[in-house]
């Protein structure tokens, strides 16, 4: 029978893999322990961190305890100013509501990309940290989201990645002879997929 150490060691290698499906341009992270207890993620979104500036470089830090998935992770800004939020206490500890055992810290990360888009979903009236944010965030409106971005699917293999081949032009170099006749136009452009 699966011991609670079992069961702990289980969930963080499955964490840990559910991870890598997020990483990405909104999304990076750097994990510490074997298997990963405590994660540095970085969010390239744009957040307020007071009522009239944004960043677009946030980091937080994630601790799962060693009652982990069975107890919330503490999640808090990582030596940052923390975002002007509802939801974050201003000493910059994150208020995640509740916690659902069953998911996947990939799939909670993206939620976390959300609550730092202002994703309206995700603001809780009932559930505030901050109420001077609370009160600036319900008087603007027309702010948020803060970001539009599209976040990853957890799970999901990332997109491929394109790119375009430009041709050359063939005008001579300063000083060369006379000039050349008009081209016609360049035939459309095409994308070419990357297999890794």
């Amino acid at each position: 029978m699966a011991t609670p150490e079992d069961v702990r060691r289980a969930r963080l290698e499955a964490d840990y893999e559910e991870m890598k499906s997020i990483r990405g341009t909104a999304i990076s992270w750097q994990a510490y322990g074997t298997p990963p207890h405590e994660y540095i993620v970085t969010f390239n979104i744009r957040s307020y961190i007071n009522t009239s500036l944004t960043r677009d470089e946030h980091r937080i830090r994630i601790i799962l305890s060693p009652s982990h998935p069975f107890e919330k992770p503490v999640v808090m800004m990582h030596e940052m100013v923390p975002i002007f939020h509802p939801h974050v206490w201003p000493d910059g500890k994150v208020c995640i509501g509740g916690w659902d055992y069953r998911e996947g810290l990939g799939s909670f990360v993206v939620k976390m990309a959300r609550l730092f888009q202002y994703d309206p979903d995700l603001v809780d009236p009932y559930s505030i940290a901050n109420y001077n944010a609370a009160d600036w965030y319900y008087a603007n409106p027309t702010l948020f989201p803060s970001d539009r971005q599209i976040l990853p699917v957890p799970g999901r293999e990332p997109a491929p990645q394109t790119f375009q081949v430009k041709k050359v032009s063939d005008t001579p170099a300063a000083g060369a002879a006379s000039p050349q006749p008009p081209q016609p136009p360049p035939p459309p452009r095409r994308t070419f997929l990357i297999r890794k």
